[in-house]
């Protein structure tokens, strides 16, 4: 019994001294990238017409959060409407030639990865000639591009239902999506119809939300091939369903 009950003790110490002595912790889930991006623009960026104060700040917000691949860092000197990240550089009133002048610093303090650009309706609706505002555009973007090398601009039309202006509005947008440049993808806005504004410049909740659609789908677009490109995180995201995208180059 002494023998059997010595082998049973040096059987089980064998078998514990083989035992882990730690249990390796699950692996993290990847924490998606944060990207910066600024909303810069007229009182439509800010979000006039809307009741939140947001614009399409927060449905772009809210679709971005509801999927996996990445989050999004709002950055700008403007902060105001019912958004979880508040900053922008949407300026009520304001003409392409008073961003142009204030771009350098803009962009000095904010280092956006994305621009989100929605200008010139304040121009057209002074009478401003659509070439005319369309060269000044240009000139706004190469400024961007040449004070912030490597962004990429999603250049978003004017509401081309826009009351009253309907004609200027449509030379514009076509002479705004013939600028050819690098990370530059102009987006078609959608026609927006009237019970979509609040007035006759500005949308109302779903006009916005229409325009964050657009917004949105083209940034995961991008995303996703900047992510790809990289190799930084090259699985299919979550909570996103590739659409029919709006007219872009």
């Amino acid at each position: 019994m002494y023998i059997l009950r010595s082998l049973l003790a040096a059987l089980a110490l064998t078998a514990a001294t083989c035992l882990p002595t730690t249990i390796a912790a699950p692996a993290a889930a990847a924490t998606p990238p944060v990207i910066r991006v600024m909303p810069l623009g007229d009182s439509i960026t800010a979000g006039l017409g809307s009741t939140t104060g947001a614009g399409y700040r927060l449905p772009l917000w809210q679709r971005a959060a509801a999927q996996t691949r990445y989050r999004i860092d709002y950055v700008g000197g403007q902060n105001a409407g019912a958004v979880p990240d508040a900053d922008h550089e949407g300026h009520r009133g304001w003409h392409i030639s008073q961003i142009r002048a204030e771009i350098d610093g803009l962009l000095t303090t904010a280092q956006p990865t994305y621009v989100l650009l929605h200008i010139g309706i304040n121009d057209l609706a002074w009478g401003a000639n659509p070439q005319t505002a369309a060269d000044a555009l240009t000139d706004l973007i190469d400024r961007i591009q040449a004070r912030q090398p490597g962004v990429t601009i999603l250049l978003l039309g004017l509401i081309p239902t826009t009351q009253g202006l309907q004609q200027p509005v449509a030379a514009y947008n076509q002479r705004a999506a013939g600028i050819a440049r690098p990370r530059l993808h102009y987006l078609g806005a959608p026609a927006l119809t009237i019970g979509e504004m609040a007035d006759s410049l500005h949308p109302n909740d779903v006009g916005y939300a229409r325009l964050a659609d657009t917004l949105y789908t083209e940034l995961t677009r991008r995303e996703i091939a900047r992510q790809r490109a990289t190799g930084t995180q090259p699985t299919a995201p979550t909570g996103w369903t590739p659409t029919a995208p709006a007219p872009r180059r």
